[in-house]
C-alpha cells in the first residue's frame, strides 16, 4: 500500500500545477470567485452519491469502517456548496436551471464525473475502492488548500463555508483520523495485481481531475470574457 500511496503523493503535486491554480491566484473578488462555482455543482452532488455507493460495496469489516468514516465525515458538505453558491450569485438554489446543469456547456465537469463514479463498480478488490477515497481526498485537500488562501486573500473567508479554511480544517481532521487508525492499512502488502491496478486507477482517476479542471478554466474564461 505505500506504493501506491507514494503514487497517489506524485499525481497530487502534478495536480498542484493545473493551470485553474493560476487562474484562481488572480480572482480578486467573490464576483470573480463565483466564474467557476456553477460548473462545480454536478460533481459536487455527484460525490455524495460516490461515498454512499463505495461503502455499500464494502464487505470487509475493517475497509467498510473506513468508507463509512469518509462518507460521514464529508456528510453534508454539499449543503455548505449550496449555500455559498447561493451568496455568491444572489439566487436561491432553486434557481438552478437543470436544463443547462445537464446541457452541453457542463459535459467537461459531468463526463470526468460519471468516469470517478463507475470506478466504484469497476473494483474487483474492495481495497481498490479504499484507494478511489484516499485519491479523491487528495485532489481535495489541494484544491481547498489553494481555494482557502485566495478566499482569505479576498478577506471573505467569514462569509463562506464550503470555500472557506474552515472546510480545509475539516479535510485535514480527516487525515488525522488516518494516520491514527489507517497505519495498519498503508503498512499491509497488497498482491502485485491489486498494486497494478490500484495505480492505474490513480491514474485514471488524476487524468478525470485534470479534464474536469480543464472545464473550470474554459468556465472562468468564458465568464471573463463576458464581463468585459
Amino acid at each position: 500500500m505505500k506504493t501506491v500511496q507514494a503514487h497517489i503523493d506524485l499525481k497530487q503535486k502534478a495536480f498542484e500545477n493545473h493551470q485553474f491554480f493560476d487562474v484562481l491566484k488572480q480572482m480578486k473578488s467573490l464576483k470573480e470567485l463565483d466564474y467557476f462555482v456553477p460548473e462545480l455543482t454536478f460533481w459536487i452532488m455527484t460525490f455524495q452519491d460516490v461515498l454512499r455507493l463505495n461503502e455499500e460495496r464494502i464487505t470487509d469489516p475493517h475497509l467498510k469502517m473506513i468508507a463509512h468514516h469518509h462518507r460521514v465525515e464529508d456528510a453534508g458538505h454539499e449543503l455548505w456548496f449550496l449555500h455559498d453558491r447561493s451568496y455568491l450569485s444572489n439566487k436561491t438554489t432553486n434557481d438552478v436551471d437543470i436544463r443547462w446543469l445537464f446541457g452541453k456547456e457542463t459535459r467537461p465537469m459531468r463526463d470526468p464525473a460519471y468516469a470517478i463514479l463507475a470506478e466504484v463498480y469497476k473494483s474487483e478488490s474492495e481495497w481498490l475502492n479504499i484507494v478511489l477515497l484516499f485519491v479523491i481526498e487528495s485532489s481535495g485537500h489541494v484544491f481547498f488548500g489553494k481555494v482557502a488562501d485566495q478566499v482569505d486573500k479576498i478577506g471573505e473567508g467569514s462569509k463562506l463555508k464550503y470555500f472557506a479554511r474552515s472546510h480545509l480544517d475539516a479535510e485535514l481532521s480527516h487525515a488525522m483520523f488516518e494516520v491514527e487508525d489507517e497505519h495498519a492499512l498503508y503498512a499491509a502488502p497488497l498482491p502485485v495485481k491489486i498494486r497494478q491496478d490500484a495505480i492505474q486507477l490513480v491514474d485514471r482517476c488524476y487524468d478525470d481531475f485534470h479534464k474536469m479542471f480543464d472545464g473550470l478554466v474554459a468556465a472562468c474564461s468564458h465568464r471573463l470574457e463576458l464581463a468585459r
